[in-house]
């Protein structure tokens, strides 16, 4: 199992994604408050459009896994991680264009996160461990998210010190080109191989 080039893909995207996903969970609203200046009821219910419209990316992730793909989750994650850098790189340019800009933005990024989340930490792991090793591939896999998880406080915190919010989401917009990137690698691989 740990020789498997798919399972250290997948863990490092679930990393990644983990780390997006978090600090989109814990700090989008003070994000709306503190530099959008919107008031706390707004920052509010925009911030749980990112959880309410991602969920419709664990549908397409799935429907795309199965029908456009042909079961190749690799191809799935790759497109949905660099859709995920897009939607985060056009963020700071939708913002000044109002509230509802605003919220698409949050959720395109949410679809594209909840996506290959979902994927990777499920089907993907059932691909990876087989029958005999799903619960093995899934532990490692979701250990490695929550590596992501645990640093993702810190990283918010320390680019928006010293770089500021929108740089915040440029860096996200790297981290998801790499992930996209390990997954592209394996674009035309199974994960079982």
């Amino acid at each position: 199992m740990l020789r498997k080039s798919t399972l250290w893909v997948y863990s490092s995207c679930y990393m990644i994604l983990k780390m997006t996903r978090y600090a989109f969970l814990f700090w989008l609203l003070v994000y709306l408050e503190k530099a959008l200046h919107y008031d706390v009821s707004d920052a509010g219910y925009m911030s749980s459009v990112y959880e309410l419209i991602g969920f419709f990316g664990v549908i397409l992730a799935g429907y795309s896994s199965d029908k456009i793909f042909k079961s190749n989750r690799f191809s799935t994650v790759a497109v949905m991680m660099i859709g995920l850098g897009l939607a985060c790189l056009a963020h700071p340019y939708m913002v000044p264009y109002g509230k509802i800009a605003t919220i698409i933005s949050i959720a395109l990024i949410g679809i594209a996160t909840y996506g290959p989340d979902s994927l990777i930490c499920t089907a993907g792991s059932m691909d990876v461990g087989g029958t005999k090793g799903a619960a093995m591939a899934a532990g490692i896999i979701n250990g490695m998210g929550s590596v992501g998880k645990m640093f993702s406080g810190f990283i918010v915190v320390a680019i928006n010190e010293y770089y500021g919010w929108d740089n915040l989401f440029y860096f996200f917009v790297i981290m998801s080109f790499i992930g996209g990137g390990l997954a592209a690698i394996k674009w035309h691989q199974q994960s079982t191989d």
